[in-house]
């Protein structure tokens, strides 16, 4: 069987070449070649310049908590599930301390803000909490109430001085 392979020369005509043969010993001594230097120890300096080029804003070290409060709220199961069956909605109560990070020059503001708007952002939480189903609580990081609680404290809080929130002492009690 032969290969021929088609080259353009430059006034455009097409001429057909068959290739001639390659030495392998010179195409398994360069593909070893360049293994080789592919899978050195620079992985390391890779992981080092990456982790230089990140920028930390500050370290969590630099931060402070502020409490925005206890809460004990009760909740009706909001899952498609429950809205399918012809059964009474489950009722849970859920119990936990919520905080934020802020950094220490924002830490007065969310303070001062956190005293004239209380009222306002007890509504938030409990609105909030009322949208979440029993799903959603079944994770152990409690992600899914982690990331609406910010989306719904930030704006009220200051989208840049809050930089994350935090709840403690959760606890779920079906009723």
């Amino acid at each position: 069987m032969s290969i021929r392979l088609k080259t353009a020369l430059h006034d455009g005509r097409t001429v057909a070449k068959t290739p001639r043969s390659v030495p392998w010993a010179r195409v398994a001594l360069a593909a070893s070649f360049l293994l080789i230097s592919g899978c050195g120890g620079t992985t390391e300096s890779h992981l080092e310049d990456y982790l230089e080029e990140l920028e930390f804003d500050k370290p969590l070290e630099e931060v402070q908590k502020v409490s925005l409060g206890s809460y004990r709220i009760f909740v009706a199961d909001r899952s498609q599930e429950a809205s399918r069956s012809s059964l009474p909605a489950t009722w849970f109560k859920i119990k936990f301390n919520l905080l934020v990070y802020v950094s220490p020059e924002n830490e007065k503001s969310v303070q001062d803000t956190l005293q004239r708007h209380r009222g306002m952002l007890d509504d938030i939480v409990l609105t909030t909490c009322r949208g979440i189903s029993l799903d959603d609580l079944n994770d152990s990081r409690l992600a899914t109430l982690k990331f609406r609680l910010t989306d719904a404290v930030q704006p009220l809080l200051g989208e840049s001085k809050v930089r994350r929130v935090l709840i403690n002492d959760f606890m779920l009690e079906l009723i």
